[in-house]
């Protein structure tokens, strides 16, 4: 398909899936490198600025939830938020200026993956317009029995659901039965290492536990248009503009009327597992 019409797709149904974006080669020098990066979990007790870990983690048989901000930990995770697979439909739906707002890989590891429960991105990421989207790219052969990311097509049309506990403040998922949502029309995003989906920030999202005997690794590529400016943390100028990937440096911020709803007050920070497991309304149950 060509741009124009992937970006079609991605703007009635709130997604697209690229099978096979990338390469073998590619793939296989990702892999090879998140390898590596997770080897240095071998020995550690305690989650570190890197790290995140699963319940059952020891330090001689690490379990690794979520490696955070691969781009900052070797410049190749930042190059790849460049490539040729991506890089143009992303331009199409954010704009030729853009940055990358984050990234991070989610690790399922063969029958310990925990799952993560329904939820929109903009509940954690507003911005001040919406020209944002998040792609993520199999690292390993994604199918239905590993935890494959699962999507309601054509959710971001809908409203902002509520993402935070009465009494327990933000907790960011979503009671599906208290907000009237429906799954029957749920997709599971499906392929082989290499292919790469992109959705929208308002898109319903979730994923199982793995339950299989493989791994189950997705890098997550945020993007944000370079005058889209974040609403839920503060900037740091230089390394906000160091993560600008075309475009120059601008203080131009640009508005647009959408619900936004600060992922604050949180009790676990910024980790999406840690504050989901504060919500006691669960669709996929408790962590593997």
């Amino acid at each position: 398909m060509n741009l124009d019409t992937l970006h079609a797709q991605y703007l009635d149904t709130g997604y697209v899936l690229l099978p096979g974006a990338l390469p073998p080669a590619d793939v296989q020098a990702l892999r090879d490198l998140t390898d590596r990066i997770t080897a240095q979990a071998h020995g550690l007790v305690e989650e570190n600025a890197m790290f995140d870990f699963e319940a059952g983690h020891t330090p001689e048989a690490p379990l690794v939830q979520r490696i955070k901000k691969p781009h900052r930990i070797d410049a190749h995770y930042f190059e790849l938020a460049r490539h040729p697979a991506i890089f143009g439909l992303v331009q199409k739906i954010c704009g030729e200026h853009m940055r990358l707002s984050h990234s991070k890989i989610n690790m399922k590891a063969a029958g310990a993956g925990s799952p993560l429960e329904w939820h929109q991105d903009w509940a954690f990421a507003p911005h001040s317009n919406m020209s944002t989207v998040v792609a993520s790219v199999m690292i390993d052969d994604v199918s239905a029995d590993n935890g494959p990311m699962q999507v309601l097509p054509g959710s971001h049309r809908g409203r902002l659901y509520e993402h935070h506990d009465p009494e327990l403040g933000f907790v960011g998922a979503v009671d599906l039965q208290a907000e009237g949502v429906d799954l029957a029309g749920a997709v599971s995003l499906t392929g082989t290492a290499g292919t790469v989906a992109l959705h929208h920030p308002m898109l319903m999202h979730g994923s199982s536990a793995n339950h299989s005997g493989r791994s189950r690794r997705i890098l997550f590529l945020e993007y944000a248009a370079a005058d889209a400016y974040p609403l839920f943390y503060t900037v740091d100028w230089d390394e906000y503009n160091s993560r600008l990937l075309n475009g120059a440096p601008t203080s131009q911020v640009r508005t647009e009327p959408s619900v936004i709803k600060l992922p604050f007050p949180s009790r676990a920070g910024s980790s999406i597992y840690k504050a989901q497991a504060h919500a006691r309304a669960r669709h996929f149950g408790q962590a593997a």
